[in-house]
């Protein structure tokens, strides 16, 4: 049950596994209310490298990692490549095969995703490649191209539909919460790109709060965030075969911002992503 979605990380991974348990607290703010992700360079340092268990009930199920690239060009525009990489591993690796690359371009001004590609195992297969890319500047109105092929065949256009001006994916937006700020309660409604799909996001800032890590510091002050998120059609509108989800992220309370911990909570237990190491690069932080 836990699939794909629930081994890939960053702010929507978890949320898929298994059934939602209880009802989220998080609702959007409307007009005034709503605040948004903040612009400007993205919170990364070019080698920066963070890695990640994830497990359900003490079980490790797969190994995440999120590695931060150097600056180049990409048609013009100055980007910086954020790249993830999830895999199972022990028992998990007979159930599923996830061997999969999560690719975003960010550009380096104002923190947007410019291309997303996704090169990932098929679900329930261990042979077939799914492979996505979004180019976000060839964004029309409100229609997203999105192109889509299995293994080597050819391209197929899938167009999406989106209804916010501003488009994320997973990356991306768990990138944009390391730099957002704002007193507790204050609320954010996103849409944000997970493989070739679009998921709409309502996230709240949280408390400050204590969690231990197997980081060398080990306890460590986080900030915590909020979330419900359910999936989208390409229509644009709710998906009413998905169900809604509700999972929560810890992001050091410090100058680093490094997302510690991811948990979704799902009739299994709380699935859980925790942070084992930590490397912070060693090139000139893009964000001051």
């Amino acid at each position: 049950m836990f699939g794909h979605f629930a081994i890939y990380s960053a702010a929507l991974v978890l949320v898929s596994c298994g059934h939602p348990k209880g009802t989220s607290s998080v609702t959007p703010g409307s007009g005034s209310d709503q605040a948004k992700l903040p612009d400007g360079p993205p919170l990364v340092t070019p080698g920066e490298r963070m890695s990640y268990r994830l497990s359900l009930q003490g079980v490790s199920l797969a190994e995440y990692t999120l590695g931060v690239g150097d600056v180049e060009d990409l048609g013009g525009t100055q980007v910086v490549l954020v790249q993830g990489h999830a895999k199972t591993i022990g028992f998990a690796s007979f159930v599923a095969k996830i061997d999969d690359t999560f690719s975003t371009w960010i550009d380096v001004k104002n923190g947007r995703t410019v291309r997303y590609r996704t090169d990932e195992y098929e679900v329930n297969s261990k042979t077939n490649i799914e492979h996505t890319i979004i180019d976000l500047r060839e964004r029309k109105d409100d229609l997203v191209p999105v192109s889509f092929h299995l293994n080597d065949r050819p391209p197929q256009p899938e167009p999406q539909k989106v209804s916010l001006p501003e488009l994320w994916d997973v990356n991306s937006f768990l990138i944009a919460l390391r730099s957002w700020e704002g007193a507790p309660g204050t609320t954010t409604s996103v849409e944000a790109f997970r493989s070739r799909y679009i998921w709409h996001l309502d996230v709240r800032i949280g408390k400050r709060e204590k969690i231990v890590t197997e980081l060398e510091v080990g306890e460590m002050t986080a900030l915590r965030f909020d979330a419900r998120t359910y999936k989208l059609t390409r229509a644009g509108g709710k998906d009413t075969t998905s169900d809604e989800r509700n999972f929560s992220i810890w992001i050091s309370d410090d100058d680093g911002r490094v997302p510690l911990q991811i948990v979704a909570r799902t009739d299994y237990g709380d699935m859980k992503m925790q942070i084992t190491d930590y490397q912070p690069g060693n090139g000139q932080r893009l964000r001051p």
